[in-house]
C-alpha cells in the first residue's frame, strides 16, 4: 500500500529523531537516570520497522495484530516513565522526602480515576477497535499530563528543584501529551471528519517533543542550585537518625 507523501515524512522523520534519541541516551550515558525511557525510545524505534515494512509490502492483517499488540507494554512504559521522572525529582538523596510520596501517589491515583471516567464517558462515532484505541490514547495523555502537574505541584511544596534534564523531559512529553489530549478529544467529537489533520498534528507534536529532549539530553547539565532550608533539614536529621541506629546496633552487640 502506498504511503502518502506527507505521512511519509512524518513516518520517517520520527523513527529517524526517535532513533536519534536513543543513540544520545546511550551516548551520553543518560540512560543510567531514565532506563524506563530509553526502553521506550527502544522499543518505538524497533517496533515501526515492521509496523512501516508490513504496511508497505506485507500482510495488513499482520500489521494490524502488531499495532493493536503494542499498545499495551507501551502504555505501561509510558506510566513508568512518569513515576520514574517522580523518582528523580522526588528521591534527591535516594530516599523519598517526607511526604512527598503520599502525596504524589494520592494525587496521581485520584487523576488516573477521573481521566478513566472521563474515557470511559466518550462515545466516539468510530466503533470497534478504533474505539478503544482511541480512549486508550486519551486515558494515556490525561494521565500522563495530570501526574506530572501533580509531580511537579509536589516538588514546589516540598521546596524541591528540578534538574535540567528532567525539567527537559517533563516539559516534552507533557507538551506532546496536551497535544494528544486536544487531537483525541477533537477525533472523539467529529469522528472520521479531519481525522487526517489531527494525526498530523498529533505527529508533529511527537517530533517536537523528540526533537527538543534530545537536544537537551545531548547538551550538560548546569549545575545544581543549592537545595532548600526544609530539604537540608531534612537531609540531615535522616543522617542522625542513620548514626542513632547504627549506634544502637553496635551497642547491642
Amino acid at each position: 500500500m502506498k504511503v502518502p507523501l506527507l505521512d511519509g515524512l512524518l513516518w520517517a522523520s520520527s523513527f529517524i529523531l526517535t532513533a536519534a534519541l536513543f543513540v544520545v541516551l546511550l551516548w551520553r550515558g543518560r540512560w543510567r537516570q531514565f532506563p524506563i525511557f530509553t526502553a521506550w525510545m527502544l522499543f518505538v524505534a524497533t517496533i515501526a520497522v515492521p509496523l512501516f515494512l508490513l504496511h508497505q509490502h506485507g500482510s495488513m492483517k499482520w500489521y494490524a495484530r502488531i499495532y493493536w499488540g503494542r499498545l499495551w507494554p507501551e502504555f505501561a512504559l509510558q506510566l513508568g516513565i512518569v513515576f520514574e521522572i517522580a523518582r528523580v525529582v522526588l528521591r534527591p538523596t535516594g530516599t523519598w522526602v517526607r511526604d512527598a510520596r503520599a502525596q504524589f501517589v494520592t494525587a496521581g491515583f485520584g487523576g488516573a480515576a477521573l481521566a478513566a471516567l472521563l474515557t470511559w464517558w466518550i462515545s466516539p462515532p468510530h466503533g470497534g477497535y478504533t474505539t478503544w484505541q482511541l480512549r486508550g490514547d486519551l486515558f494515556t495523555s490525561l494521565v500522563i499530563c495530570e501526574l506530572f502537574v501533580a509531580m511537579t505541584f509536589t516538588a514546589n511544596r516540598l521546596g524541591l528543584g528540578w534538574r535540567s534534564h528532567v525539567m527537559a523531559l517533563g516539559q516534552g512529553l507533557t507538551a506532546w501529551a496536551g497535544a494528544s489530549v486536544i487531537t483525541n478529544s477533537l477525533e472523539s467529537y467529529f469522528g472520521t471528519r479531519h481525522f487526517a489533520a489531527l494525526e498530523y498534528i498529533q505527529g508533529v507534536a511527537w517530533i517536537a517533543a523528540v526533537l527538543w529532549i534530545t537536544i537537551r539530553l545531548w547538551s550538560p547539565e548546569p549545575q545544581r542550585q543549592p537545595i532548600s532550608e526544609d530539604l537540608r533539614e531534612y537531609i540531615l536529621a535522616l543522617h542522625r537518625r542513620v548514626e542513632y541506629d547504627l549506634g544502637r546496633l553496635d551497642a547491642g552487640n
